[in-house]
């Protein structure tokens, strides 16, 4: 997917994956939700967040609501705090966020 947020474009083709949360939407499925976190060739985090027709993530229609999907920017602490929430896989978040994290088994 490719937005274009603050006049700059945000490719998830282009970016790295970092970390990934629910499994693949099924576009017919009201409640699937998936985020995936993705880091861009700059240094800048954003979410592509997808979700059915009854998530947070849904699109308005003349209709009702429908599949959508969406991009959000995220600083590193807060794509850290995501992380956290997600329960993100742990050696990916200390390879990323080293330097946010403290180490309470570190002896001093």
């Amino acid at each position: 997917m490719q937005e274009i947020i603050d006049r700059k474009v945000y490719d998830t083709n282009s970016a790295e994956r970092i970390a990934k949360h629910g499994a693949i939407v099924d576009k017919g499925d009201f409640y699937a939700l998936a985020e995936t976190l993705y880091k861009d060739p700059n240094g800048e985090y954003f979410l592509h967040c997808q979700g059915g027709a009854a998530t947070e993530y849904a699109d308005q229609t003349p209709n009702g609501t429908t599949y959508g999907e969406t991009l959000e920017l995220l600083t590193k602490e807060e794509a850290l705090d995501w992380c956290e929430k997600r329960s993100a896989n742990s050696e990916t978040v200390l390879e990323e966020f080293a330097d946010l994290i403290e180490n309470v088994n570190t002896a001093e």
